[in-house]
């Protein structure tokens, strides 16, 4: 049920996305550093300009999901360490 929705939306998206490209195709003109000058359809630099903001938020979450898997790792390690010594104090005899 789960893919097809996803699928429902994918191609929702991929009509919005085609009819967009359809409707603004003509040139723009992207003026840039170093009097680069690019000039294509709007579409296009749309889509490029969320590729590369995509790309980035990939890359910047990317760090915390590390960072957070780390410390996850640590905690996991140290739940071990605190387990077997209470497993060791469990096996000593009490005294009375």
């Amino acid at each position: 049920m789960k893919r097809l929705i996803y699928a429902i939306l994918f191609l929702i998206v991929l009509v919005v996305a085609v009819s967009f490209a359809a409707k603004n195709h003509q040139p723009v003109e992207v003026q840039y550093y170093f009097n680069f000058v690019w000039m294509g359809p709007l579409s296009v630099l749309l889509f490029v300009v969320l590729s590369i903001g995509a790309i980035l938020g990939t890359l910047l979450s990317a760090s915390w999901v590390w960072k957070t898997k780390r410390q996850q790792a640590v905690a996991r390690r140290e739940l071990k360490k605190m387990e077997q010594e209470v497993a060791n104090l469990r096996a000593l005899p009490m005294k009375e």
